[in-house]
């Protein structure tokens, strides 16, 4: 009986893959293939730490990406949804680009955020999206101690994976698993989106018309378990009213 749930919940992180790359086809690391892969996460609000091998020669572990939705859950109503797996590999590529080992842990300031959050949030932030892909969980905000936030932002570009910006006024990069962009935070208003193809390593982006960024495609959820805190559940899916991350 665990061998079928086993598949299963691996047959439905194989969707929430299809769903999360929406700029171009995965590729294979973000399939899952190419052997045992690593991660450690720390929320350092509330001194949470994971550290777990997330993904074997078999594929994606689903009781450790159960543990890694556990500290990305939202930190107000305690909800946890599943979270992208091309994300949690996006995670590790960024981490491995910056030269950093595998025991140390990527900084996770913002993960999952329940829709009802998210509205909180957006009425007191501008750089909050109506749309976020933190809604979806394809979405981090992050930072690693010892590693410019700079040399973080170089590497999302480098990766083309998703969308990415750096926030100098609090020293985290947002990264997400939606298409290809960058946006460049204002100070007191809404951030502007730029063409993300522009952007290279080490150079500045150029900067566009401000638009909204495409809306978030859904992640399939596993079916809804309780244990302890940990609560599975299906994400919102957010009205597409505009907004980058």
């Amino acid at each position: 009986m665990r061998s079928i749930l086993r598949v299963t919940v691996l047959a439905l992180f194989a969707g929430v893959l299809l769903a999360g790359c929406a700029s171009a086809p995965p590729s294979v690391t973000a399939l899952g293939e190419g052997g045992a892969r690593s991660i450690t996460l720390h929320h350092p609000a509330s001194g949470e730490t994971v550290a777990v091998t997330y993904r074997t020669e078999r594929g994606y572990d689903p009781d450790a990406l159960q543990e890694i939705a556990l500290l990305f859950r939202d930190r107000r109503s305690g909800v946890t949804a599943p979270i992208d797996p091309a994300l949690v590999d996006m995670l590790a590529d960024l981490r491995d680009g910056c030269g950093v080992p595998a025991d140390r842990p990527i900084h996770v300031t913002s993960g999952y955020r329940s829709e009802a959050t998210n509205v909180a949030l957006a009425g007191r932030n501008p750089h909050v999206a109506d749309n976020s892909y933190h809604l979806r969980g394809q979405a981090a905000d992050i930072y690693i101690p010892g590693v410019e936030p700079r040399r973080i932002a170089d590497e999302a570009a480098a990766l083309r994976r998703g969308g990415y910006a750096l926030y100098p006024h609090s020293g985290h990069v947002h990264v997400d698993t939606g298409p290809f962009r960058t946006w460049k935070p204002r100070d007191g208003g809404r951030p502007v989106t730029v063409e993300a193809r522009a952007v290279k390593p080490g150079k500045p982006p150029v900067r566009l018309a401000s638009r909204a960024a495409p809306a978030p495609k859904p992640v399939a959820a596993l079916p809804a378990k309780r244990a302890g805190r940990l609560v599975l559940a299906q994400a919102p899916d957010p009205a597409a009213r505009g907004g980058r991350n």
